[in-house]
């Protein structure tokens, strides 16, 4: 064991730091114009203090559980657009003064309601507690129940086959 090292730590001496007796002037003349030149003195600054909108995000929005909390109000604007249609990946949602349009992954349309006639298409299941409606047709108009005229008919395609209510 006679190649073992053994290490000291090393003393740093200590330096006082420089005694300032007085002001260091860093003023400056000049000969020719015989005017001095000096440092100016800054005012006082406090360090500035961040600003966070706790109000807006604490009350409105929950970030973590990112749901919205309040109401927004919205400004008149063009159009709205969610999410973001790649094939096969993933589909969107289109919101504008002309309707509404919303289509699949593979791009197909699952929902449409157009802002100036009213017309809805939807390519799934319609599904609610109560449907209040004029006429219904079902298939390629072959199915009719007419809840103004009050009747049902069945057509055959050529001539209706089954007639319930007023003819």
């Amino acid at each position: 064991m006679a190649d073992e090292k053994v290490y000291t730590q090393e003393t740093i001496q200590e330096n006082p730091l420089p005694i300032t007796e007085g002001v260091v002037s860093f003023s400056e003349s000049s000969s020719s114009s015989k005017e001095t030149y000096s440092q100016s003195t800054v005012k006082e600054q406090s360090i500035p203090t961040k600003k966070i909108a706790v109000e807006l995000i604490g009350s409105a929005l929950n970030t973590k559980s990112r749901k919205i909390l309040q109401e927004f109000q919205f400004t008149q604007m063009g159009a709205i657009q969610i999410g973001k249609y790649e094939s096969g990946v993933s589909g969107d949602l289109r919101l504008s003064p002309n309707g509404i349009v919303a289509r699949n992954s593979s791009g197909l349309t699952t929902f449409a309601i157009d802002g100036d006639t009213g017309n809805a298409v939807f390519a799934g299941t319609v599904q609610a507690g109560t449907l209040i409606s004029g006429a219904v047709v079902v298939g390629d108009n072959t199915i009719v129940i007419d809840g103004e005229n009050k009747r049902i008919i069945v057509n055959d395609g050529t001539v209706d086959r089954i007639l319930i209510g007023l003819g």
